[in-house]
């Protein structure tokens, strides 16, 4: 079997590639010229191909004729400036039209596309499925093109393209470079404020995940969506969670909504003006402040799907973070390697 992965060195995109090995699968991973590509060179079976989503020549250069699947977990999701947020339509909308676009010219066989749960209709707080109307009213950037990527996908399949769609929740765990791994660096540092945002979510393991996506190829119906969720859990317990990974002082209670916006607007205005990369975004800032909870009942009667703990995958994160040099060890103390014990939040 023959499997071409976009977004090969990212979150999601790292594990598929680690199941497929696992699986023996021949793999060609599409990554960009500037990224780092230590992670792929650890599998036999991984054939790199340089190139992007948003330029269709260099997919129709990489992807095999006739390839058997076609995982496509490229995606805009980490923190932009204001000024960069429209990337996020041409990486999210308009890259997913190309690989559509190269599916159906090289006859792919199946499309796995990673959506996310934020694209089903989340706002009466009931607990989201695959049953819940389109998200076709945010107008986040992040929200509305990934949905939009999604109507590329269904547009693909009603021309014939055999298609499934994966809805990730919050992902933890493994290889996550720039997205929820921060919150362990700022609790390392000491948090400035002993809050944690209001909101929360399902959370699933990235592992899990990657697992999840190659079952789909197996399993999948065509067509079909899969939420591929896990534990609920505030941010607070997350982050509390976190500190008590690290031996550090976590925050102690939740920021209302309002006061949570106003001190991260502020954050963002200053660290904007100061020329120094902010904390939280505009985008981060509304994401934190809801609480989006699903159900992945079809995953795991159809694709086989199971979670983890959220000791688990937050575990999984933090000894990543610490073999790659992101974070220190800690020592036998249970303080970090060459730090001072450790100090309480005011």
């Amino acid at each position: 079997m023959k499997a071409f992965v976009t977004g090969a060195t990212g979150l999601v995109g790292t594990h598929i590639v680690h199941q497929l090995e696992r699986e023996g699968w021949d793999i060609v991973a599409l990554h960009r010229a500037s990224s780092d590509i230590s992670e792929l060179k650890k599998c036999r079976r991984v054939r790199c191909a340089v190139g992007d989503v948003t330029d269709p020549d260099s997919l129709r250069r990489a992807m095999p004729e006739g390839v058997d699947a076609v995982f496509h977990a490229a995606g805009s999701v980490g923190n932009l400036p204001r000024s960069r947020e429209g990337l996020r339509y041409e990486i999210n909308q308009a890259g997913t039209r190309n690989v559509v676009t190269v599916c159906r010219e090289k006859k792919a066989g199946r499309l796995l596309y990673t959506s996310t749960i934020l694209s089903y209709d989340f706002r009466d707080g009931r607990r989201v499925t695959e049953d819940a109307a389109p998200n076709d009213w945010c107008r986040d950037p992040y929200i509305h093109s990934k949905r939009l990527g999604d109507v590329e996908v269904e547009k693909g399949i009603e021309a014939g393209l055999d298609a499934v769609f994966l809805h990730p929740t919050v992902i933890f765990g493994a290889y996550d470079k720039e997205a929820w791994s921060k919150m362990f660096l700022e609790i390392q540092r000491g948090l400035p404020l002993p809050f944690a945002p209001p909101g929360g979510a399902s959370v699933c393991h990235a592992a899990k995940v990657g697992e999840g996506h190659v079952a789909a190829f197996h399993r999948g119906g065509r067509g079909r969506h899969y939420i591929l969720s896990g534990p609920d859990a505030t941010w607070l317990h997350v982050a509390q969670t976190i500190g008590r990974i690290l031996r550090r002082p976590g925050p102690k209670m939740r920021l209302p909504t309002p006061l949570f916006k106003a001190y991260g607007r502020t954050e963002y205005l200053v660290s904007s003006l100061l020329k120094r990369e902010p904390m939280l975004s505009p985008h981060s800032i509304y994401l934190l402040s809801i609480s989006v909870y699903s159900d992945s009942s079809r995953a795991e009667r159809d694709l086989g799907y199971r979670s983890s703990s959220l000791e688990t995958m937050l575990r999984d994160c933090h000894q990543w973070m610490v073999a790659t040099g992101r974070l220190p060890a800690l020592s036998e103390t249970g303080t970090a390697a060459g730090m001072e014990a450790e100090t309480t939040v005011s």
